[in-house]
């Protein structure tokens, strides 16, 4: 296989093999070597010739690809060594009169570095983001296969309890769309959730009857704290003190190895700690317990594909006075409908039940409570794409205002080599 496309998938490497959870590497999601009869094998190659062509991946990949699906036939010892570039150019531009961005237009360009190594047991993975904006460790963790079906992994990590962040990261190109939803932002992006942790995680696959797997994810580690207006995750290079647990789990249940589908459940416990200091609205708040549970889906079927996620959260804010119990659903709908191995067209709607009454949410004034959007990919030349949105869209805003307004992005992304 060749090695930009092995990398360009999540890990771990289980049996030789990654185990795929971007659409660009769908096509093998956790392929148990149970599963794949020779039959079964014609099907799944035809089946990925397919997915590869709507990112225009050329059909040797597919050729290269198939002979390294069976699990269990990396040679002892073999290592491999990856690295691949995520660059990306976003331009945002506000079509209102409104204060809800500190800027009406920005550009912003940005690459994501990503390395891998892979020997017989021993798995390393590091990734690194830079911006105009920011720069920053994303990941960077060791991990040791277990067990034919298990990895134990240690450092800082995507939290396995949001979906949008285990399928996609950081790299843009991977994913369909230019914006995140609401409730899958990163941090520092007004998310209201933790993207990052630092521990231990452990990720299982439970292969069935048939061609039915299910997949189970779980770690433990240091959360983020609340500072000023957003979530700050713990930094390996940089640790503080004052960082609390954050427990995830994420069981996914998928229905054969030859569709792209899956479904399945996430929850969380977090203890933040909040720096008063760094913000008035935060005086008189000292911790907030969070719990979440959420079921998505991710449905594809010849063209189309639908992808559903809806978290519940309960959010106990202590404030000094009394505590506080905040509790509210948000989650979206998006659907993707592929016209032609160049095109997609794609829309999604940003919704939920309380997020406008939420005192949790008012303490990230940047959230995007409701976003109703509409794009167009076009993939070009292999390994490069364009793209453009349209949205209606609400951030939280300050207090109990919510500001409203349109906007429209444009968005060039790539995979390097």
């Amino acid at each position: 296989m060749p090695d930009g496309l092995q990398a360009r998938c999540d890990f771990p490497m289980l049996h030789g093999k990654p185990e795929f959870r971007s659409l660009s590497c769908a096509p093998f999601r956790s392929v148990s070597s149970s599963a794949l009869t020779p039959k079964n094998a014609e099907i799944l190659f035809m089946k990925t010739s397919e997915s590869i062509r709507h990112r225009r991946k050329s059909w040797w990949i597919s050729i290269l690809f198939l002979s390294s699906v069976s699990w269990g036939q990396q040679e002892s010892g073999e290592s491999r060594h990856e690295l691949l570039f995520f660059p990306s150019i976003d331009t945002f531009n506000n079509l209102t009169d409104s204060n809800s961005v500190d800027h009406d237009s920005f550009v912003r360009p940005a690459v994501d570095v990503l390395y891998s190594y892979s020997g017989d047991r021993f798995r390393f993975l590091g990734e690194y983001l830079l911006s105009n904006e920011e720069s920053e460790l994303e990941r960077i963790k060791v991990g040791w296969q277990t067990g034919r079906n298990s990895m134990l992994w240690l450092g800082r990590y995507h939290t396995p309890a949001k979906f949008w962040t285990t399928e996609y990261h950081h790299g843009q190109f991977m994913q369909t769309t230019i914006t995140r939803p609401g409730v899958e932002e990163w941090e520092d992006d007004s998310g209201p959730m933790p993207s990052h942790i630092t521990g231990l995680s452990l990720e299982h696959e439970s292969p069935r009857a048939g061609e039915v797997s299910t997949n189970y994810g779980f770690a433990v580690g240091l959360g983020p704290q609340f500072i000023g207006d957003e979530l700050v995750p713990f930094e390996p290079l940089d640790p503080e003190s004052g960082h609390d647990l954050s427990v995830n789990l994420r069981v996914a249940y998928k229905p054969s190895v030859l569709s792209l589908s899956q479904f399945g459940v996430l929850t969380a416990w977090n203890e933040i700690n909040v720096v008063s200091e760094s913000s008035p609205d935060l005086a008189d708040l000292d911790h907030i317990r969070q719990f979440t549970f959420g079921v998505f889906g991710d449905w594809q079927r010849d063209q189309w594909r639908l992808l559903a996620n809806f978290v519940y959260f309960n959010n106990e804010l202590q404030y000094t006075a009394a505590p506080e119990t905040d509790q509210f659903v948000a989650g979206y709908v998006q659907a993707e409908y592929r016209v032609s191995e160049d095109w997609t067209v794609f829309g999604r709607g940003d919704i939920g039940i309380n997020v406008d009454e939420s005192p949790y949410l008012r303490l990230l004034p940047a959230f995007i409570s409701h976003r109703y959007m509409l794009g167009l990919r076009w993939d070009l030349a292999s390994f490069h794409s364009f793209m453009i949105e349209i949205a209606d869209t609400s951030a939280q805003g300050d207090g109990f205002s919510h500001d409203d307004f349109t906007e429209i992005r444009f968005q060039w992304s790539a995979v390097f080599p």
